[in-house]
C-alpha cells in the first residue's frame, strides 16, 4: 500500500507528466494555457503535458504549472507540490475580475487576503482561519510591480466557486458593501492550502474586467485585447519576483521561519 507522501508525489507526476527532479525551486502557477505557452517560448524551458501543463526553466530555477479552474484544481496543484524536497515558493499568476471602482483593466492586484467563499478550503482549514499568502513572497511580488514602474494594488479578493454570477443582484451587493476590491475563483483556496502545508506563496494578479460597471463585463473583445496588451508583462513580473526572491533568499528564508 503506498504511503500517503509516495501517493502525493506520484500524483504529480502523473498529472505533469514529469519526473519530481525537474521541478525546480520556485513554481509559478496560473489557469491559463495561453501563459503557459508564452512562458515556454520566452524562457525555452521544457515542456511537459499531463492533466496540467508544466514548463521547467532550469537557467531561471523556476516552473510553470497550469492547473485549470477552479478550487479543487487550486488545492490539487498546492497539495503535491507541497511534497517536493526543494520547493522554495510559489506564485500564482492570475485575472481577477475589478470590484473596487478605483481599479482599471491592466492593473495589477496583489492581494493581501482573500475571503473563502468556495467550499474546497474547509478541507485544510476550519472556518475561522483566514486565508492569508505569506507576506515575505507577497513583499517580491510587490516590488516587482513597483520596479516597472506600475502601482501594485493591495486589498481583499473574493473566492468564489460560482462562475456565472454577475446578475445575482443580491451577491452584487454584497459584494459592494464589503469593500472588496476584486473577484476570482481560487485564491483563498491556495493561500489555505499553502498554510496548511507551510508553503510560501504569494500572487499578482491581473484586473481583466470591470464587470459591476456598465459594459465592463468581459467580451471576446476584451478578452482578446487582455492577452495582447497585458500577459507577456505579467509574465515578466512574475520572473521579476523570482529571479529578486532567489537572490535575496537566505534573508527570506529567515522571514518566513517566523511567519509560520
Amino acid at each position: 500500500m503506498l504511503k500517503e507522501h509516495e501517493y502525493v508525489r506520484q500524483t504529480l507526476e502523473r498529472y505533469t507528466n514529469s519526473s519530481l527532479d525537474q521541478f525546480c525551486d520556485h513554481v509559478l502557477i496560473t489557469n491559463f494555457k495561453r501563459y503557459a505557452e508564452h512562458f515556454r517560448e520566452k524562457t525555452c524551458g521544457e515542456f511537459c503535458e499531463g492533466n496540467f501543463r508544466a514548463i521547467h526553466a532550469q537557467d531561471l530555477n523556476c516552473t510553470m504549472v497550469d492547473f485549470g479552474i477552479g478550487s479543487p484544481q487550486a488545492a490539487l496543484v498546492v497539495h503535491c507540490l507541497a511534497y517536493l524536497h526543494n520547493l522554495k515558493s510559489i506564485i500564482m499568476l492570475g485575472m481577477c475580475g475589478g470590484i473596487d471602482d478605483t481599479l482599471e483593466v491592466g492593473d495589477y492586484v496583489v492581494p493581501s487576503a482573500a475571503i473563502r467563499g468556495e467550499g474546497t478550503s474547509r478541507h485544510y482549514l476550519s472556518p475561522e482561519f483566514p486565508a492569508i499568502p505569506a507576506s515575505s513572497v507577497n513583499l517580491f511580488c510587490i516590488g516587482a510591480v513597483k520596479k516597472k514602474g506600475l502601482t501594485p494594488k493591495c486589498g481583499i479578493v473574493y473566492t468564489t466557486d460560482r462562475r456565472l454570477w454577475e446578475f445575482d443582484q443580491d451577491f452584487v451587493e454584497y459584494l459592494r458593501k464589503r469593500r472588496i476590491m476584486a473577484i476570482e475563483m481560487e485564491l483563498a483556496t491556495l493561500f489555505s492550502v499553502a498554510y496548511r502545508f507551510e508553503v510560501p506563496i504569494g500572487s499578482i494578479m491581473l484586473v481583466s474586467d470591470m464587470p459591476l460597471q456598465r459594459r465592463g463585463i468581459k467580451d471576446q473583445a476584451l478578452h482578446d485585447r487582455i492577452y495582447q496588451e497585458f500577459m507577456p508583462a505579467h509574465v515578466d513580473l512574475a520572473i521579476e519576483a523570482v529571479k529578486s526572491m532567489a537572490a535575496k533568499w537566505s534573508e527570506v528564508e529567515r522571514q518566513l521561519a517566523s511567519e509560520w
